[in-house]
């Protein structure tokens, strides 16, 4: 929830400054931040057992401190006109590892859960 608060917000902001020099932060928190995770948590609620174990949870917080990561460093690049690589190669790295192994546990537990019913 708090992703989405943060792209309306920024895009309220940039809209009503004529400023969008953040419009990929904007994207960016909206789709990884508000869309996918809405998506995996209705996917978690509709199968619980994908909760169960390291994976969920290694997922959502490689997910989450990633994208704080990667948009701050982002974010900080476009309005600094300085580029920050660590940020913005350590966060969006964390945030494809964290799909990884959502991804990993989605095929992993959903097939064995198909093959024995």
């Amino acid at each position: 929830m708090a992703f989405f608060v943060l792209g309306v917000g920024l895009g309220i902001y940039m809209g009503a400054n004529q400023d969008f020099r953040l419009m990929h932060v904007h994207a960016h928190l909206n789709l990884l931040g508000w869309v996918a995770l809405a998506l995996i948590g209705l996917l978690y609620a509709t199968h619980p057992h994908l909760q169960e174990g390291w994976l969920p949870r290694a997922h959502y917080w490689l997910h989450t401190v990633g994208l704080v990561a990667f948009m701050g460093g982002f974010a900080w690049s476009r309005v600094s006109g300085t580029f920050l690589l660590l940020p913005v190669a350590l966060g969006s790295s964390m945030v494809a590892l964290g799909v990884l192994l959502f991804a990993v546990n989605v095929f992993r537990r959903l097939t064995q859960r198909t093959s024995v019913d």
